[in-house]
């Protein structure tokens, strides 16, 4: 993947804002009632910023499930070993701006929609 590319997913598209050896910025665009895959990474740390719309995290930690409805310009810190779903609940794409760590390819994918 490389700035610019835009990647079709099931549940909507990724668009990449910029990727180098220190971080990756993307944009998220996730349809009503889509779900990201329920998922961790060993090493990757994100960081969200809901942008546009309404969006569902689900954080599983010790504690158990906990769901977050985002709010607009609020940031999300998922650290490495959360596991984590998004899901889009506005009538429009849900945009999500996320930073994260370069590690695009660190997904432990734990549940899926969609078969992956």
């Amino acid at each position: 993947m490389k700035p610019g590319d835009v990647i079709a997913k099931p549940w909507g598209s990724e668009h990449i804002v910029d990727l180098n050896d220190a971080y990756c910025v993307k944009y998220l665009r996730i349809r009503r009632g889509r779900r990201l895959s329920k998922q961790y990474h060993e090493h990757k740390r994100e960081t969200m910023l809901l942008v546009r719309g309404y969006a569902l995290l689900t954080l599983t930690d010790e504690r158990g499930p906990q769901d977050i409805v985002m709010g607009f310009g609020e940031a999300y810190v998922v650290e490495p070993g959360t596991v984590h779903r998004i899901e889009g609940m506005s009538t429009e794409p849900a945009v999500i701006l996320e930073v994260s760590t370069p590690e695009l390819d660190d997904v432990v994918r734990l549940q899926d929609d969609y078969g992956r």
